[in-house]
């Protein structure tokens, strides 16, 4: 069983994780349990992949301090949007970086 917060309703099911390159092609992916957090899944995903771009784009599923840190360690940066209602979510969300994440997700 999974929660969709932006939604405010409980699943059943999988989901999956994939890392993108910025031109579209897919680097790697997991199916885990729903149940599992998003930023659980990262790290082993980076760890499995490696990917040559340092900079990564996720969305508010991956927000927290303590996967930021853990991927800084690795040797990346990591940006997520701020939740609307999250202080200095205008002068955070960049909109290239929204559209760059746009594009991924039409991916999908």
């Amino acid at each position: 069983i999974g929660y969709k917060a932006t939604k405010k309703v409980y699943y059943y099911g999988f989901k999956v994780h994939a890392i993108v390159s910025d031109d579209g092609y897919l680097l790697d992916y997991a199916f885990i349990k729903a149940s599992v957090h998003d930023a659980k899944e990262t790290v082993e995903l980076m760890n499995n992949s490696h990917p040559t771009n340092h900079y990564l784009l996720g969305d508010e599923g991956y927000l927290g301090k303590d996967l930021a840190a853990k991927l800084k360690h690795m040797g990346y940066v990591f940006w997520t949007p701020y939740r609307k209602n999250m202080q200095g979510a205008k002068k955070h969300n960049n909109h290239q970086l929204m559209a760059v994440r746009r594009t991924i997700e039409s991916d999908f």
